[in-house]
């Protein structure tokens, strides 16, 4: 990637976390029930035996209930932790407040005593980001983690984004190596990119 390239991927990043961080708590804790619900109604996440989850940092989209829901209904919960040389480590988790830690940058992460799980396996991935567009394209947070672990899933395997509509822009920056969404799901509505 061009340094042209990785110079307009920072700064759409910083305008699209910005939009992000102005939402009142309020606001962005009501919006992440809407955009919740509407992942548990997907089709996709009722067939789904094995999800993988991220857990809110910061800002995001909350999916702390989200990952409890999974459990309760039985789903294998997979959850990933953040690895050397960009690796994303899919961790199975059974139990919130026994299987986690604090991992790379104060995220909550399964702690590395948990069982890996075959990404082939998963039917199912949720993906955070800090921006997106209405082409499935993805802006990520600059490590590459997700894009890497994609390529380890079945391509059929569906990756479902979650954000609220505010980071939503005209045109994500991408490069060949970045992988583009199958759908979006924002508190307005979900948006099917395979149509």
């Amino acid at each position: 990637m061009n340094e042209e390239k990785i110079t307009i991927k920072a700064e759409v990043r910083k305008s699209c976390l910005t939009q992000r961080a102005a939402l009142r708590e309020e606001e962005r804790k009501t919006k992440s029930l809407i955009i919740q619900q509407k992942l548990k109604d997907l089709p996709d996440f009722q067939k789904a035996d094995t999800v993988m989850l991220f857990l809110n940092f910061r800002d995001e989209v909350e999916t702390t209930d989200l990952a409890e829901a999974t459990i309760a209904c039985k789903k294998k919960l997979v959850l990933p932790r953040c690895a050397p040389k960009g690796i994303l480590l899919p961790l199975e988790v059974s139990d919130l407040a026994a299987d986690l830690e604090p991992g790379a940058w104060g995220i909550r992460e399964p702690k590395l005593t948990k069982e890996e799980v075959n990404p082939l396996e998963i039917d199912l991935v949720v993906v955070p980001g800090a921006g997106f567009d209405l082409q499935g394209n993805r802006l990520g947070y600059g490590g590459g983690f997700y894009d890497r672990f994609f390529m380890r899933l079945k391509p059929s395997t569906p990756r479902v984004a979650l954000a609220f509509e505010c980071q939503i822009i005209k045109e994500v920056p991408v490069d060949k190596h970045d992988a583009k969404m199958t759908k979006l799901i924002t508190e307005k509505t979900v948006y099917d990119f395979n149509q």
